[in-house]
């Protein structure tokens, strides 16, 4: 996905004056930054979810919501979407939603309905949770990465190439902060140099065209 946006965004560059192709260079390597954390948050998130529920609600848990799925909207949402990235007939087991399924979903397990149904285990998941810090904040979180993600994923976020554009690093700093919690709270460590270092030293090149 980031070698896909890589050669849209030269080709675009390609198209526009000097400054504006430096910025768009500086601009994808900060999208960029965000990839390592949103994949260990999503791998680290799905698995801990997954096991724990299993462990806690039962092995079968999952494959019987699977079986009633067009009962609940989350779980035939995610479904179809699989479904349709799959040949025809394809059959959805519990291993196959945990391996198929995007962040999203399991996001959804801290939404007040879904967080009922699985009687509030989800949060046990969180290692090193404050104690001050509820469902709530942490489906707040979640929520705000997921769409944060979206958008880098799904080219929504353009380049910042003119004064305009620098909301968007506004944007990128609360879900920096709010990546950096939940990564913390998970109690699970960042390889490399850390996302909230990475996008402060890439966001101060491109704020520096504009000062």
């Amino acid at each position: 996905m980031l070698r896909q946006r890589y050669i849209i965004m030269t080709r675009i560059s390609q198209k526009i004056p000097e400054n504006k192709k430096e910025l768009t260079s500086l601009s994808l390597a900060l999208y960029g930054s965000f990839y390592p954390a949103f994949y260990l948050l999503e791998i680290t998130l799905k698995t801990r979810l997954f096991n724990l529920v299993q462990e806690k609600l039962g092995e079968n848990w999952f494959s019987k919501q699977l079986e009633v799925s067009e009962k609940d909207s989350l779980f035939r949402q995610e479904l179809e979407q699989i479904k349709r990235r799959k040949p025809k007939g394809f059959k959805v087991k519990a291993e196959g939603l945990l391996v198929e399924s995007g962040l999203g979903f399991w996001v959804e397990f801290f939404n007040k309905r879904v967080y009922k149904l699985t009687k509030g285990i989800p949060i046990l998941i969180f290692t090193n949770l404050p104690a001050e810090v509820k469902r709530k904040e942490i489906y707040a979180k979640l929520d705000n990465v997921k769409e944060i993600r979206n958008q880098l994923v799904h080219f929504r976020i353009p380049p910042i190439t003119q004064s305009a554009d620098l909301k968007y690093l506004d944007q990128l700093q609360k879900a920096v902060g709010d990546l950096t919690a939940l990564l913390a709270w998970l109690n699970v460590t960042e390889t490399g140099t850390p996302i909230a270092n990475e996008v402060r030293l890439k966001s101060a090149e491109i704020i520096n065209f504009f000062t």
